[in-house]
């Protein structure tokens, strides 16, 4: 392990408190990001979560210098025991970044699980609700799925964050 490397793993495992706006600017800096790639894919979940929370403010930064990850967060969202924490901050990096067209279908299919699974995590499934909108969007037949997706939610069962998510979907399709 490099010297490099042990410091971006102490930074981020081993200090509780560390500022991850901070440590991902630091990680740009000195082009590490490969490394907390690595760290973000661990199997370890409070390493991953840790991890891949830092390396969602480089998405933030410089989504052009995490660009080159992407097709392997898709990839990692194939795996059965993924904590919630790190499904989401993958799902964060794309709700403003385009899906590559590759794994739009994976995309939709793996969004569209997390979306009718009501255990899922309420931020999962908002993003989720984004994602699929987003690919959506330049096909009609998609639209009318997904639409027909949210109108089978049972709303009244839902929490506030996944009404409001799902009113605002309803609101972008209707005005396309």
């Amino acid at each position: 392990m490099s010297s490099k490397q042990t410091s971006l793993s102490r930074s981020i495992f081993e200090n509780r408190n560390f500022n991850a706006k901070v440590l991902a600017q630091e990680i740009l800096d000195n082009h590490l990001e490969k490394e907390l790639l690595i760290f973000s894919l661990e199997e370890n979940q409070l390493v991953g979560n840790r991890a891949i929370w830092v390396l969602n403010y480089c998405a933030e930064f410089d989504f052009e210098r995490i660009k080159p990850f992407q097709l392997q967060l898709i990839e990692h969202l194939k795996h059965k025991k993924i904590h919630s924490g790190i499904i989401r901050s993958i799902l964060r990096m794309f709700l403003n970044q385009p899906v590559p067209k590759k794994y739009e279908s994976f995309m939709l299919d793996k969004c569209y699980e997390y979306i009718k699974n009501p255990s899922d995590a309420i931020a999962v499934r908002a993003f989720a609700m984004t994602i699929v909108f987003n690919i959506s969007k330049p096909y009609t037949e998609l639209i009318n799925e997904f639409s027909a997706v949210l109108n089978h939610l049972n709303l009244s069962e839902e929490s506030p964050g996944i009404k409001a998510t799902a009113r605002k979907m309803k609101r972008l399709i209707a005005k396309l």
